[in-house]
């Protein structure tokens, strides 16, 4: 990292920064994560990870992995030691910035342009052997030897072959002008900015012929600001933008805002007897509009311009005397649509900074925002039209509002005793006003309306079923097989079959609603003490059945066979023909994903809340007349940890690992370390 600072004349400064970082790995070809969940999805007893050489087998060089059948099951220990991979990532930041005063014009002013460049790089390569699998043909208990049959030997090798990896490049550009304006005129103050900015975006193997064009975007933004003796405030700003993806008619748009605030503690009337106990109010409030232009699928990134595929394989169609002339046709995946627009937000927010005794400050902030123009897909396309796209349009609203709360405590005591403390609380909702849709008259409870963003639409599980007897007599549930010990769903619309028009609005969204953390540090003499908490509420999550399913192979590969773990959780509470428990944890075992009980219900929906103990240390300073004999400045040991307490309504595995038991266990941390300085 390099700052240059050079004043070339007494009022015109260039600065330089250069700024570089560059890492070069070689190890394992899984990470930590991949790994583990290969462990998670072996089978712990068909094979062991590897066979020891006997002296049968001491002619043999290479390790004598474990496999069965073909070698197609994983083996986590070969996967582990069988090669290496290197990657190299590298970024590289050039800045250029000249700042140039000009008072001889008026006092305050200043220019300055600003142009940076951002080069970053990545790749891997994995080096290794294909492993020789072995597995068991005969075993003799009386003599403990058994014999071994090799079961890839013409796919296995002795030697390295490699595999290239990711390569990712990409190019940035940007250049700012800004001129600026400060000034104050006795109790007067007066600022002024203006900004230009232009940013281009540049990726190799970007993957299409759309997202390989250079990204740009350009925007003049400006800020006005004045306040009068240190009470009152007033703040103009505006944005005016422009995105690559709108046709030209829409393609830039104008977003202002405006703030105004009253230092009320500020006023001549607010006397030095007052100030002892509210020792700061300032009450502030914005109202302004923001625009978006993030919206859609990355791949459409032009929705002016249709997406046509002139040689689709998937349109081709055969002809010929034999039928033996195939041409493939022609496929389109988006319709040119000159209308879609930036999506909006009105944003209002009322705020209050509270000071009390000079030792505890209070900031509250009550927002609403009512977003328009959000991009959805048409509900209903008539077949008549004969579109094979799906068309999208700005048509959705939503409104969110929240409240953002923090208290900051600081005391320092005559007895060198010294406190800080803070908690933080975030309670934030959003409800759809506008939703594309069918029509659900008759169906209100399909309706999104009114309902939170992130708020998901499952059936209500009402038990598991007890036998076949009840599965005949109660309505058709349409999501393939299911038996006795399978999730019974409840009919809504009462018509006597189970299908996608009983989905109801379940639990909390997705995203939590609240979102806090408090802690606190104190001191006295040479020890100290510091902990903190941090939680959620209102948030629902659904247990992974896919993921989670006992024994079956999940992987999605059909070159490699896996099995799932199974949870010590379902091994204590699973249905079965000896323990009919209809409410039992985990439904029926079976050997295969059952489509109708991975449905989004009620059934695996858990409260995501949670409290956690983030941190806590504990450390102690050898006094000052000790280290100096030393000639330390500081000598500091201290102990702490991370993740060491969650308080949580979900018992079965970490709340943040959400649907996913089997998942990378979130990691608790003890440290021990010394702190020297010198």
């Amino acid at each position: 990292r390099s700052n240059v600072n050079i004043n070339i004349t007494p009022t015109t400064q260039a600065v330089v920064r250069l700024h570089g970082t560059f890492d070069d790995y070689t190890g394992p070809i899984d990470g930590g994560s991949d790994l583990y969940r290969k462990v998670m999805r072996t089978d712990p007893v068909l094979f062991p990870p590897y066979f020891p050489h006997t002296e049968e087998t001491s002619c043999i060089k290479h390790i004598l992995f474990g496999n069965y059948d073909q070698g197609q099951y994983i083996n986590p220990y070969a996967d582990m030691v069988k090669g290496y991979k290197d990657y190299t990532k590298s970024m590289i930041l050039a800045q250029f910035e000249v700042k140039q005063a000009l008072d001889s014009i008026t006092r305050g002013l200043n220019i300055r342009g600003l142009f940076s460049t951002n080069r970053y790089s990545y790749f891997d390569v994995s080096r290794y052997y294909n492993p020789f699998y072995y597995s068991t043909t005969g075993y003799d208990k009386y003599t403990n030897t058994y014999q071994l049959y090799n079961l890839n030997p013409t796919t296995g090798t002795d030697y390295l072959t490699y595999k290239e990896g990711d390569k990712n490049i990409t190019a940035t550009t940007y250049s700012e002008v800004a001129i600026n304006y400060d000034r104050t005129f006795n109790k007067h103050g007066v600022s002024g900015l203006l900004v230009s900015t232009m940013r281009n975006y540049l990726k190799a193997n970007a993957g299409s012929l759309s997202l390989s064009l250079p990204s740009r975007n350009m925007g003049v933004s400006g800020r006005f600001t004045y306040s009068y003796d240190n009470r009152y405030f007033s703040e103009f700003n505006f944005g005016y933008n422009g995105s690559e993806r709108f046709a030209e008619k829409e393609r830039f748009g104008f977003f202002p805002s405006v703030g105004v605030a009253w230092f009320a503690s500020n006023e001549n009337f607010w006397g030095d007897e007052f100030k002892r106990v509210f020792s700061k109010l300032k009450i502030k409030g914005t109202y302004g509009l923001v625009g978006n232009d993030a919206i859609g699928a990355a791949e459409d990134r032009f929705f002016y311009l249709s997406e046509v595929n002139m040689n689709a394989t998937t349109k081709a169609f055969t002809f010929g005397q034999d039928f033996s002339y195939n041409v493939n046709g022609v496929s389109i995946s988006r319709y040119a649509n000159d209308k879609i627009t930036w999506e909006t937000a009105a944003k209002m927010n009322m705020g209050a900074e509270i000071g009390l005794f000079n030792k505890l400050d209070i900031m509250v902030d009550v927002y609403r925002e009512h977003r328009k123009n959000i991009l959805m897909s048409r509900a209903s396309i008539p077949t008549t039209m004969g579109l094979q796209a799906t068309p999208q349009a700005n048509i959705g609203e939503a409104i969110g509002k929240g409240i953002d709360l923090s208290l900051d405590y600081n005391q320092v005591f005559k007895t060198g005793l010294w406190v800080t403390g803070r908690i933080n609380f975030t309670y934030a909702t959003g409800r759809y006003e506008v939703y594309e849709d069918v029509d659900n008259t008759s169906t209100p409870w399909l309706d999104r309306v009114g309902k939170p963003v992130s708020e998901q639409w499952g059936y209500i599980a009402e038990r598991l079923f007890v036998d076949e007897y009840e599965v005949n007599n109660s309505p058709v549930q349409t999501f393939g097989e299911y038996m006795g010990g399978d999730i019974k769903y409840r009919d809504i619309n009462n018509d006597g079959i189970i299908s996608s028009l009983d989905q109801v609005p379940i639990g909390y969204p997705t995203e939590p609603e609240i979102i806090y953390g408090f802690g606190f540090s104190t001191g006295y003499k040479g020890f100290d003490f510091s902990c903190f908490f941090q939680g959620l509420g209102r948030e629902s999550f659904w247990i992974d059945a896919k993921a989670t399913s006992p024994f079956i192979d999940t992987d999605g590969s059909g070159s490699i066979i896996s099995k799932n773990a199974l949870l010590q959780v379902y091994a204590n509470d699973y249905w079965s023909e000896n323990n009919r428990n209809i409410y039992a944890l985990w439904p029926r075992l079976a050997d295969r994903i059952i489509a109708n009980n991975t449905q989004l219900n009620t059934w695996f929906m858990r409260d995501g809340s949670f409290l956690r103990l983030k941190s806590v240390e504990f450390g102690y300073s050898i006094p000052d007349k000790l280290t100096n004999r030393i000639k330390m400045k500081n000598f500091r040991v201290y102990a702490s940890g991370t993740n060491l307490l969650t308080f949580s309504k979900f018992k079965l595995w970490d709340p943040e690992m959400s649907g996913n038991g089997l998942g990378y266990p979130i990691q608790r941390v003890f440290n021990l370390g010394v702190q020297l300085s010198f």
